[in-house]
């Protein structure tokens, strides 16, 4: 089967590479020319692991063809829409280059086309514009099917995860239930119609969201309670009790949330409600509660070295982590750089990166050095700050962080949850720990 994917960035090029691996003959479609030139060299610009492999597996076999080129619509049986939708000042979806996209393939639209919507957006839009806009009366199946799969594991969990499929119509939904039970072979969730499909994206998003604001909240109070509560103690033995079918499931606190995702799909919602006069308290307080976290640890730092009476000019911050989820090098939304960005406002300027994940071309658009030595991050610093858990950054050793670190230095626990007798053992080696609610 022909697929042309519009849109060949994170989701359209983990999407069109897997499907050319099961078969199909894939037209990834994109307008950045430095991203398709990158791809066909063999230098991914998308950081995910085993993306580059895939595509230029297709690519060898020509099974996948990246270009700039719309051609290839006509003669496709499927269009796989993944157009970015990123969301402006006003909280609302920028639905622009989504709607310029489906402006510019409509005139090669032909009546029989499947097409699916994977762009993350508001309940109502693809029927209410998107299948307006592609021509409601050519009789094309429109459908929505969210997208699932996380940065660092995407290409695993889009094989592997259940897809949910909503059409405009009931014969759009079986169709293109069939295409992804075709080809992916995994469990098919059909839903009533593609405005629940859309509303399973963003809800799912929100929950994720709030639940870490709230074991975020909970950490919080935990830290300044001074009763020594161990949050991941909490979370755990709360998530032994039944609630009906299901358990209780708190989440894990960190140093902020980051991603595309939930730092812009729960304002989708939101938004909606505003427009509806309806204000969604909890959407609202989970952003506003992840939002915080990066500030909370820039004070937890400046705490420790106040009570040291350490002069902020001459202390060193290592910073473990620079990408907002462990074991991806994805940047985008981290909340390592709100982080940074206050430290620095409050006069720490000798702060040190290390991440061996994050691409020399990342580096470059943040603007921010990041050494490839984790002994040079670390030697003589005064604060270590682990901020994502990379395996390469849960191998440093206790006795690693202690020999290279000044003594008595602060290991601020910000994602890498280290467990009650590792550290019973970095307090012995003289470093100071502090976990977030712990």
């Amino acid at each position: 089967m022909i697929v042309s994917v519009i849109g060949f960035g994170h989701v359209g090029s983990v999407v069109g590479s897997v499907l050319a691996d099961r078969g199909c003959k894939v037209y990834g479609i994109d307008k950045n020319i430095d991203l398709i030139t990158s791809f066909k060299k063999g230098l991914s610009p998308i950081n995910e692991p085993g993306l580059q492999k895939l595509i230029t597996n297709g690519l060898e076999k020509k099974k996948l063809i990246i270009t700039d080129s719309l051609a290839s619509i006509s003669k496709s049986k499927m269009i796989i829409i993944t157009v970015g939708t990123p969301l402006n000042k006003k909280y609302l979806p920028n639905l622009t280059y989504l709607k310029a996209a489906c402006n510019e393939i409509k005139k090669l639209i032909k009546p029989g086309h499947m097409i699916c919507l994977k762009s993350t957006v508001p309940p109502g839009t693809t029927r209410n514009i998107i299948y307006k806009i592609l021509g409601s009366k050519k009789n094309i199946d429109l459908a929505f099917t969210p997208e699932r799969f996380s940065e660092g594991t995407a290409i695993k969990e889009f094989k592997s995860l259940s897809i949910v499929v909503g059409g405009v119509t009931d014969r759009a939904t079986n169709k293109v239930a069939n295409f992804w039970n075709k080809f992916l072979n995994t469990k098919i969730i059909k839903v009533v119609n593609c405005e629940t499909a859309e509303y399973v994206k963003v809800a799912t998003n929100a929950w994720i969201d709030l639940n870490i604001g709230f074991a975020n909240d909970l950490a919080r109070l935990a830290g300044k309670l001074n009763s020594k509560i161990d949050i991941l103690d909490v979370s755990k033995s709360s998530n032994s009790l039944k609630k009906g079918e299901r358990y209780v499931n708190i989440l894990l606190p960190s140093i902020g949330v980051g991603g595309s995702c939930l730092t812009k799909d729960p304002w989708f919602i939101y938004s909606m409600g505003k427009k509806k006069k309806i204000d969604l308290f909890t959407i609202k307080a989970g952003r506003k509660s992840n939002n915080i976290m990066p500030y909370f640890s820039s004070e937890i730092i400046c705490n420790y070295l106040n009570k040291k009476k350490l002069d902020y000019k001459k202390v060193k911050i290592a910073i473990l982590g620079f990408s907002f989820k462990s074991d991806s090098g994805d940047i985008r939304h981290t909340p390592v750089i709100p982080l940074i960005n206050d430290l620095k406002k409050k006069g720490i300027k000798n702060i040190c990166i290390y991440d061996p994940l994050v691409t020399e071309k990342d580096q470059i658009k943040i603007n921010l050095k990041i050494n490839s030595s984790s002994k040079n991050v670390i030697n003589n610093s005064d604060c270590i700050i682990i901020c994502a858990a990379h395996k390469s950054i849960k191998n440093l050793s206790i006795n690693y962080l202690a020999s290279n670190s000044k003594k008595g230095a602060l290991i601020l626990d910000g994602r890498r949850y280290f467990e009650r007798n590792e550290i019973n053992k970095i307090k012995k080696k003289g470093l100071k720990y502090i976990g977030i609610g712990r």
